[in-house]
């Protein structure tokens, strides 16, 4: 009896971990919600814990064990030094389920845009870890046989829609919620197959910055995040501009199946 209630006390504690995900476009780990086809090879039920396998993993523990119910985790300082896989999954995993090779890749496009089109883009947030989001972009036409890399996906950074902007910051969604953030595709980029990821940097955590040496949440240089990536289709073309504002929230209720 009481291992049971060990597990099922653990098993509540990990489900609160995960707190958002990106919808639309759908993200590879959440793809089988939205698209019947994928839930026969990629049904992930973890899709909302894309976050870099945590702090610990991401960022190491110097020479720190800590416990959760009698299991044992010892990392070093900053071990992976804030890297993560593209779609959200620990650098140091072997066999990522979600980039080119695991067994819940695609490589499938999900959404097809126009060249310079202003597009809404959906994510759901289960919980306001404050921070913010970006959202990067990689063309990956020319490496059929690679993955995205995120040095690619740094190098294009989408702006918000009508404006010079990159980062949306989270302030008011709270709880179940679908933040809608309007986003401006460059004029010249078109791709069968280009990789599309959002990135959360959470700011719920207490820190330095490094430069000024400020302190207060989101301050530090180790903060949770979070990431999902999707596959795209930009087709070639112009097309109007769009008058829409930059950012839209909305506290309808998620649907998971």
């Amino acid at each position: 009896m009481f291992l049971l209630l060990l597990l099922l006390l653990s098993t509540n504690v990990l489900s609160v971990w995960g707190h958002g995900f990106l919808f639309d476009p759908p993200a590879r780990s959440t793809a089988w919600i939205v698209i019947p086809d994928f839930r026969s090879c990629c049904t992930y039920y973890d899709h909302m814990q894309m976050f870099c396998g945590g702090v610990p993993v991401q960022y190491g523990e110097n020479s720190r064990t800590f416990s959760l119910f009698a299991c044992t985790y010892l990392h070093l300082w900053h071990l992976l030094d804030g890297k993560c896989g593209i779609c959200g999954e620990p650098y140091n995993q072997v066999n990522k389920l979600f980039e080119m090779g695991g067994s819940m890749y695609k490589g499938t496009s999900v959404k097809t845009y126009n060249q310079g089109q202003q597009i809404s883009v959906k994510v759901n947030l289960t919980a306001n870890h404050m921070g913010y989001f970006e959202f990067h972009l990689c063309n990956v036409d020319t490496t059929p046989n690679s993955d995205a890399t995120q040095d690619c996906l740094d190098r294009r950074i989408l702006k918000l829609a009508n404006s010079d902007l990159t980062k949306y910051s989270i302030t008011g969604a709270i709880g179940n919620s679908q933040i809608i953030v309007n986003l401006q595709l460059p004029a010249g980029v078109s791709c069968q197959h280009c990789v599309f990821q959002w990135k959360y940097t959470a700011g719920n955590s207490w820190g330095t910055d490094p430069i000024t040496g400020q302190q207060g949440l989101g301050l530090g240089t180790e903060n949770e995040t979070f990431m999902g990536c999707a596959d795209i289709t930009i087709v070639g073309g112009s097309v109007p501009a769009s008058t829409s504002s930059a950012v839209t929230s909305s506290t309808k209720a998620l649907v998971y199946s």
